[in-house]
């Protein structure tokens, strides 16, 4: 009975929040540019006195353009808001962010000439898990009350661990972690 109980005075209790006036502080997004990798991703932020927010974010999906690279991880952001969260007004935020990413990618595209003497490309084949940080900076928007637009760009450094290479050569140690995020959603 507790089971089927609870989630519908969740759902209650998300409706009343939802057709009140006053903000709860809690935003969830979704990156629009993770569908180009076959698959949505998520956000939950909350709000800390209007300056502050801490952002939880799960995405995961597969690129195959020229490879085949998949990958699933999560991310906390923490961000400082410029200004004051206003209906439309572009506020600014920085802040910092930890995470890990899984990984696997098979790329077997590396051309050598018979002479030896002119090669490009990367062959890489390795599994693995990395923990990765840096540093963040974008833009909110909220065109109306409760409609959200966000570009995040972030850049750090990631740290491979369990590697599990299908090749005879090493795989990378660590890698530059960059991140473009563009997001619609949603504020309670």
């Amino acid at each position: 009975m507790m089971k089927k109980l609870m989630p519908f005075l969740f759902l209650i209790f998300v409706i009343a929040n939802v057709k009140s006036q006053e903000k709860i502080g809690l935003n969830l997004k979704t990156n629009l540019l993770n569908l180009a990798a076959k698959r949505p991703s998520f956000s939950v932020e909350k709000m800390i006195k209007q300056y502050y927010g801490l952002e939880f974010s799960y995405s995961s999906g597969e690129l195959n353009w020229g490879r085949d690279y998949r990958y699933d991880g999560f991310l906390l952001r923490a961000k400082r808001y410029v200004s004051e969260i206003r209906t439309n007004e572009a506020i600014p935020f920085f802040g910092i962010y930890a995470g890990n990413l899984n990984k696997k990618i098979i790329s077997n595209n590396a051309y050598t000439h018979p002479t030896g003497y002119l090669s490009f490309g990367n062959d890489r084949n390795f599994k693995a898990n990395s923990i990765r940080s840096g540093v963040n900076a974008g833009v909110l928007y909220l065109p109306a009350k409760r409609i959200l637009l966000e570009v995040t760009t972030g850049g750090g450094y990631g740290k491979y661990f369990n590697i599990e290479s299908f090749e005879e050569k090493k795989p990378p140690k660590g890698y530059v972690d960059f991140q473009l995020w563009l997001s619609a959603g949603y504020s309670f």
